[in-house]
């Protein structure tokens, strides 16, 4: 009897696992780096992390961001999938709740039993019971198991503020690029123009001899080519406005915000912040980080899953065959309960499971963080070297415009030739509109900078 009671206890003890029992430890830290950005630049610093209107200033703008934020079902949808996830969350944490169930039949039935000396008697129809059940939390699984859920809430709380931050740089996007293609066009039509006149030139050449038919179809492909780049353009701006109001939750809007031209709006700043502090703050690094710490509170919850549980049990039930003798034949009865786990290879399987999914969230937290590192890199440097390359397009579209007043003026005196005049203005045209797609790279590499550091719109 005494190897007995060793047996038992040492199956209370230990249950389905025999290690020793640690403290969870759910800390986990972002690795200590260096700084990710170029050396001897701005973003070198320690100042709180910017917000977006701060970057990027425009009253346009801000607006179309907050009728998106306010009409838009697209992130409305986001919004309330959050608050499901919220009450989803619950049903893990109530697992740990006390229960208490009733129930109440109608029954036909016969019976025989000893006290009766095996006559057949009928069951009593009207059968009434209860049960109460709790378990109790002697190793801390559940309390694990309800920080596991809150992780979970807060992944999809980052995950949330990942999407507002990728939804109005998406709006800007668009913004800056019909910003852009609206300029363009005002430039292609003044070339149009132009190349309508060197066509009558020639069309005046060829009418005197002075020149072939060839030259005069070469010059009529330039225009054809023009005009099909003016049509390109027209599309392309139709079609971002239509997806800049789905965006903003006014799919059939007749009009937009007046929208300026690309050149009219100033260059944005490189953001004064130490990367390390942005990748602390990016919310989809901190949705990753949480999804990593639920997966290991549920791999120690499946630990503490195969050992012995403790639970407290009470139960009654009541027949009778008449309503005003309730308690014709009752039981009841209460007490603690063990449940020993000798052998449950379901939970085996559950805690592999476990243990497989943290080694997955481990490494997928590892990867995001080198992707943000290098989103910020490559971001840093395009912005500062798009900068570059836009002070080398503006020279040149100056020298440009100085070469065509030169030369307006040496027409003017009578040293230069209408067609030279034209050439020179052809030439500054298409500067200038390297210009602004050179200007809008820069604009692009800036949102995409604003995005890689999680720049936020609120402030």
């Amino acid at each position: 009897m005494r190897n007995i009671y060793l047996f038992l206890g040492a199956i209370l003890i230990g249950g389905c696992s025999f290690k020793k029992i640690k403290q969870v430890n759910t800390e986990i830290s972002l690795p200590k780096g260096e700084s990710f950005t170029l050396s001897n630049d701005s973003n070198l610093s320690n100042l709180p992390i910017p917000f977006f209107r701060k970057l990027f200033p425009n009253e346009e703008l801000e607006s179309l961001i907050r009728d998106g934020l306010n009409e838009s079902p697209n992130w409305k949808a986001k919004l309330a999938k959050l608050e499901v996830v919220k009450t989803r969350s619950g049903i893990g944490i109530s697992e740990a709740e006390p229960s208490l169930n009733a129930k109440l039949g109608l029954m036909e039935g016969e019976e025989k039993t000893r006290e009766s000396q095996f006559q057949t008697s009928e069951v009593p129809k009207l059968q009434a019971g209860a049960l109460f059940n709790w378990e109790l939390d002697l190793w801390g699984k559940w309390k694990l198991i309800k920080n596991s859920s809150l992780m979970h809430i807060e992944e999809a709380t980052y995950i949330n503020e990942a999407s507002k931050i990728s939804f109005i740089h998406e709006i800007a996007s668009i913004w800056f690029l019909l910003a852009a293609k609206k300029e363009q066009m005002q430039i292609l039509q003044t070339a149009i123009s132009s190349q309508e006149k060197t066509i009558q030139f020639y069309r005046q050449r060829l009418n005197a001899g002075l020149d072939d038919n060839v030259t005069y179809m070469r010059q009529s492909v330039v225009l054809d080519q023009l005009m099909l780049e003016r049509a390109r353009i027209l599309r392309e701006m139709e079609v971002s406005k239509i997806k800049l109001c789905s965006l903003i939750g006014r799919p059939l809007a007749e009009k937009l915000p007046e929208i300026p031209k690309l050149s009219q709006l100033n260059l944005p700043k490189l953001p004064e912040v130490y990367p390390t502090n942005a990748l602390i703050e990016r919310p989809d690094l901190r949705a990753k980080e949480a999804k990593l710490r639920e997966s290991l509170l549920l791999e120690k919850s499946a630990k503490y899953d195969l050992f012995p549980s403790l639970g407290f049990q009470m139960s009654g039930i009541s027949m009778t065959s008449n309503i005003s003798e309730p308690f014709e034949q009752w039981k009841a009865s209460f007490g603690p309960v063990f449940n020993f786990p000798i052998w449950s290879p379901k939970k085996k399987v559950l805690l592999k499971t476990a243990k497989a999914e943290s080694k997955l969230r481990k490494e997928e937290w590892k990867a995001i963080i080198y992707l943000a590192i290098e989103e910020i890199e490559s971001s840093t440097r395009s912005f500062l070297m798009g900068k570059n390359e836009l002070s080398i397009a503006e020279r040149s579209s100056q020298e440009t415009k100085d070469i065509l007043e030169i030369t307006q003026e040496r027409l003017i005196a009578g040293l230069v030739s209408e067609l030279q005049l034209l050439e020179d203005e052809r030439q500054f045209l298409s500067t200038s509109i390297k210009e602004v797609e050179t200007r809008f790279q820069v604009f692009q590499f800036a949102l995409n900078l604003s995005k890689s550091l999680g720049l936020r719109w609120e402030e």
